[in-house]
């Protein structure tokens, strides 16, 4: 931009009329349209201008891509987390049905094995003489 002060003295020469008529005529890049020495500094400025909003926009984009790539993999990874815990629940629960069915059957044992016992000590009785049946007798009433 051109800054231009005016003091009671001052003059303002042709020169300088042309220059602010070629500031004011300028197009929408700041480029005056009669300045030859400005061009190349103020059109490599426009360009860095126009050069970094472009970066800065790509970045954007590439931010939101990367933002939304990473909420994606953590619904999947949260519903992937709640199928394991599923898995898990199901897993722990048969392990508690087996435990309560193994102690089932390991009580279940011990009077298999009760019984077969009095049912040994039965078939020992009446295979002996008289004098033990009745002791065996004896002990099943006691």
């Amino acid at each position: 931009p051109v800054h231009i002060c005016f003091d009671d003295h001052d003059t303002i020469t042709g020169d300088e009329i042309t220059e602010i008529l070629a500031f004011l005529q300028s197009d929408e890049s700041g480029i005056p349209s009669g300045t030859n020495e400005l061009v190349p500094v103020d059109e490599k400025k426009r360009r860095r201008t126009i050069s970094n909003r472009e970066s800065a926009k790509r970045s954007r984009l590439k931010k939101k891509k990367r933002f939304e790539e990473l909420t994606e993999e953590v619904n999947r990874l949260n519903q992937r987390n709640e199928e394991l815990k599923n898995r898990l629940a199901n897993v722990v629960s048969c392990g508690n049905f087996i435990s309560s069915e193994n102690n089932r059957l390991k009580t279940e044992s011990v009077c298999l094995e009760i019984r077969l016992l009095e049912l040994y000590r039965f078939l020992v009785a009446i295979q002996s003489p008289i004098s033990t049946r009745v002791n065996y007798i004896t002990e099943l009433e006691i």
